[in-house]
């Protein structure tokens, strides 16, 4: 901050507007999205026994469950009997009801009872939820939407950074949904540059908050951290007496596009997947609590961080997006990104390495 720089990229990089645009490298992207481990929650959304929750990954429903003997499973959430949904949202509960034909299960996925079993002349036997890979790495829910995902080890160095977090005992406290008509890698960049702080975040971030910013590179996952600006008054404090908390906000971009979220007192995740086509995404965005919320005042609370946090998202940063994917379906042959923009260099990287199955650096530097 003394000296108003912040960690840059050695080159510009330049990004063809077909990776936004184009039908076959969209299509070619759902391929590899459903083929990699994702990070879908916090652990402690599921810390005891009887505890389940519900999510939507890429457009499966997603049941992720404890059950008594403390295992961590997760299963497709439809019922083997006609596929409808069997649990919704997030609670405690002994058995999986499925409202249409009232089919039940236990927390291991396993079928308890059918009404009317007789009529199935034995085709009910031996069916039960279907099972998903699932992991809990560095206190957080990793789930493969193919049998064949490895979700195990999947953070490498970076996993010794997340363990700090303690996210073994982070709860849900609420999520939103939001479908927004831009490209989904568009949606997770707006979360790993400051550049636009200034212009798009005047009256929101940009006077809490400087962009002399700092990037981490772990494999495939990221690190970028921006200062509040209150955080010079730390500068004759003994670092004894510093706040356990960075001043700031810590970013993590968990690959393939799950962010992380950490602030004093503030804990969110964003998971991003494709929608329909090309310049359509989905955004859930779930916001976090050190302690489970069970009251209305409670609710209340977090409805309320809620909404501020959605009001940058959705009244900011996602506008913009979209006002992209226009630009760059109207014809904008390319995105550039600065050299104060290096995570989204990383981000474009390790998506083309996972697209094209190598390791190879991607020539798009200018």
């Amino acid at each position: 901050m003394d000296s108003d720089t912040l960690d840059i990229a050695d080159e510009v990089w330049v990004e063809p507007r077909e990776a936004f645009v184009d039908r076959r490298r969209f299509e070619a992207e759902l391929a590899m999205l459903v083929n990699v481990p994702h990070v879908i929650g916090w652990a402690g959304e599921v810390a005891d026994p009887g505890q389940y929750t519900t999510k939507d990954v890429m457009g499966v429903p997603v049941l992720v469950t404890r059950a008594r003997d403390g295992a961590l499973r997760a299963f497709v959430n439809g019922c083997a009997h006609r596929g409808a949904q069997v649990a919704a949202d997030c609670g405690t509960t002994r058995l999986f009801t499925c409202p249409y034909h009232g089919w039940t299960y236990g927390l291991d996925g396993r079928l308890t009872g059918a009404p009317a079993r007789k009529m199935f002349a034995g085709a009910a036997e031996g069916r039960g939820l279907t099972p998903l890979p699932v992991s809990e790495e560095a206190g957080l829910i990793v789930v493969g939407l193919r049998p064949d995902v490895c979700v195990r080890n999947v953070f490498g160095e970076v996993g010794q950074h997340l363990v700090e977090y303690d996210f073994s005992t982070r709860h849900h406290a609420e999520t939103r949904r939001f479908t927004i008509a831009a490209n989904w890698k568009l949606a997770v960049d707006v979360n790993f540059e400051g550049y636009h702080f200034p212009f798009v975040h005047a009256d929101t971030l940009d006077p809490i908050a400087v962009n002399n910013s700092v990037c981490d590179i772990y494999g495939r996952h990221n690190r970028w951290a921006f200062p509040f600006r209150d955080i010079i008054d730390l500068r004759d404090v003994p670092e004894g007496d510093w706040p356990d908390q960075f001043f700031g906000t810590v970013v993590y971009g968990l690959f393939p596009s799950c962010v992380l979220i950490e602030a004093p007192a503030s804990f969110q995740m964003l998971r991003v997947y494709p929608g329909n086509a090309p310049g359509e995404s989905i955004v859930e965005v779930t916001y976090g609590s050190p302690s489970p919320v069970t009251t209305e005042q409670d609710r209340t609370w977090y409805a309320l961080l809620m909404d501020a946090v959605c009001n940058v998202l959705s009244n900011q940063d996602f506008p913009m997006a979209e006002a992209c994917q226009r630009g760059l379906e109207g014809g904008v042959p390319e995105v550039v990104f600065g050299r104060n923009e290096p995570m989204l260099h990383h981000l474009a990287t390790v998506w083309q390495q996972a697209l094209h199955g190598s390791d190879a650096l991607p020539d798009h530097r200018a």
